[in-house]
């Protein structure tokens, strides 16, 4: 696995790398740029192409382009060998003790890639040929050029028209049931060519088709809108509004968000995620100036979306459907986010309308509405009392719906003004709403993945002189002799001992220190003397103590 690691670090250049997400300017030997991690107006942040790594003197972060891209994309380090192995054009090493993915599970996998991304075309295709649908979509407020960019499609209500498709163009039955997109009849059941020989037909009829896509933008499932029914089906059935495509090997539900391809850098710049809740309401918040909006793909919130949501923002806007299972769905949304540490907030929509009816009407009323967010707590405690019959109901169901919310928030004067607000809201005491707080118990969970740890800056650790012995320590070895001769072999030795963690900062202020216009040679005899002549008056001090 090291190998693997150091020879895509060997092919790959960092610099092509981070410079997909950051504007980098050549400075010196190394290159400078805006960080992403924060907010600045001077550049602080630096790559330096010839160790392969990164670091930021605003905020502290610093790594490979490994870290660089986990952090971007919100993605795990196994996800990201990949990604880069296949970028560098290395064949990966099995981990040791890892499930090794045989010859014939891989070939599985690539043909399921191959027709997921048939099923879209074939989609698209059929949306191309229905003028009735494409008039539904401008009803909606969908324009053409969201439709080419999201890859809508359309379904055609027939039984078998993917099927028969896919087929004659090579693709295997079996494979096509396996990838989400064909249901195969329960009267021959069985494998291999049994299998293959069995009557199959399409999962998605008379459907408006909304791909799903993994984070490298391949599509993997797909969610289907009613539109119309299939001739001669039975009338009294009553198809659901929505079907997704069933968990496969490439879809894993609890995991997968959509939008997040497109989202992800949006978020990472913005500093904000708006979850909304259907595939309209989605591309709509896109095609109005609203890029960091993501979707739930048949699923509620879970532990592993926030994980992965929590690595690019920890800033969160909830946009609920206004009925009551809505208003459900959102109180535990939010409850989950506030132990994973997010800063909930959710919109208030007027008269009951979801960001797509919003959209429709007026983008910038959406706009409006995301930016006057309301605080979890402020929204719920609104929200909750139009449902209850007098005040005595409305105090029980606050103490059951939104004290959970407050006790579940990391800080504690934050926690402080939450009770203040209830108490408010309810005519009691502070002492009493912080009473009744103290026996609930939420905190008692935690997300993996979700910490926000900042790396602890160096700075004020060292002594200027310490700094700069540190920066010719590891940006200059050559000059080790000549400090051990000014300073002593045994503090030298010390000191690049308790300095070694933060090695790599003190390489790039030692290049940083080069510049544009110096030499190594140039700045580290001018370094040498400063030291020289600091050490010279410390033992004239001494002299005279």
């Amino acid at each position: 696995m090291d190998s693997d690691v150091q020879q895509i670090k060997d092919r790959i250049n960092i610099v092509d790398i981070v410079g997909q997400y950051v504007t980098l300017r050549r400075a010196g030997r190394t290159y400078s740029g805006k960080c992403p991690f924060h907010k600045e107006r001077t550049p602080s942040f630096h790559v330096s192409p010839e160790r392969g790594t990164y670091k930021c003197f605003g905020c502290g972060e610093g790594g490979d382009v490994f870290s660089f891209l986990q952090k971007m994309d919100g993605t795990d380090f196994p996800t990201v060998l990949k990604q880069l192995a296949e970028k560098a054009g290395i064949k990966l090493t099995p981990r040791s003790g890892a499930r090794v993915a045989t010859p014939e599970q891989k070939e599985h996998d690539e043909r399921l890639h191959d027709v997921c991304e048939a099923a879209v075309v074939f989609f698209e295709q059929k949306l191309k040929e229905r003028k009735d649908v494409q008039e539904y979509l401008k009803t909606r407020g969908v324009h053409d050029e969201t439709v080419t960019a999201w890859r809508l499609g359309y379904a055609p209500a027939e039984w078998d028209a993917l099927c028969r498709h896919s087929m004659s163009t090579g693709l295997s039955k079996i494979d096509i049931v396996d990838a989400g997109f064909a249901l195969k009849s329960e009267r021959k059941p069985g494998a291999g060519a049994e299998r293959q020989n069995e009557r199959s037909f399409d999962r998605f009829r008379g459907r408006i088709i909304f791909p799903i896509f993994d984070m490298s933008g391949k599509p993997i499932a797909v969610s289907g809108r009613f539109f119309e029914k299939v001739p001669g089906a039975k009338s009294d059935d009553e198809p659901a509004k929505y079907i997704n495509s069933p968990e496969t090997v490439l879809f894993k539900k609890s995991r997968v968000l959509y939008g997040l391809d497109r989202a992800r850098a949006h978020i990472r710049k913005l500093d904000c995620i708006l979850l909304v809740e259907g595939q309209f309401d989605l591309i709509l918040s896109h095609q109005s100036g609203l890029p960091f909006a993501v979707a739930l793909s048949g699923t509620a919130l879970t532990p592993e979306h926030l994980a992965i949501l929590g690595k690019l923002s920890k800033r969160l806007v909830l946009a609920l459907d206004a009925d009551a299972a809505g208003i459900r769905a959102g109180l535990k949304s939010a409850h989950m986010a506030l132990v994973a540490g997010f800063d909930v907030k959710v919109p208030v929509f007027p008269n009951g309308k979801d960001p797509a009816d919003i959209a429709r009407e007026n983008p910038e009323l959406l706009k409006a509405a995301i930016r006057t967010s309301k605080t979890a707590i402020e929204f719920f405690l609104d929200a909750l009392r139009p449902g209850t019959k007098d005040s005595r109901a409305y105090a029980k169901l606050v103490e059951a719906q939104v004290l959970p919310l407050i006790a579940a928030i990391g800080s504690k004067i934050e926690q402080e003004q939450c009770i203040r607000m209830v108490a408010a809201r309810l005519g009691v005491s502070d002492a009493a709403v912080r009473a009744e707080l103290g026996k609930t118990k939420t905190r008692d969970t935690d997300v993996p993945g979700t910490s926000d740890v900042r790396p602890e800056s160096m700075e004020p650790a060292l002594t200027p002189l310490e700094k700069k012995v540190g920066m010719l320590l590891f940006g200059r070895s050559s000059s080790k002799d000549k400090l051990k001769e000014l300073l002593g072999a045994d503090y030298i030795v010390e000191l690049e001992n308790r300095l070694q963690p933060h090695a790599e900062d003190l390489r790039f202020r030692f290049d940083a220190e080069v510049g544009e216009h110096s030499s190594d040679e140039q700045i580290t005899e001018d370094m040498l003397a400063s030291i020289e002549t600091a050490v010279a008056k410390e033992r004239f001090k001494m002299k005279f103590l």
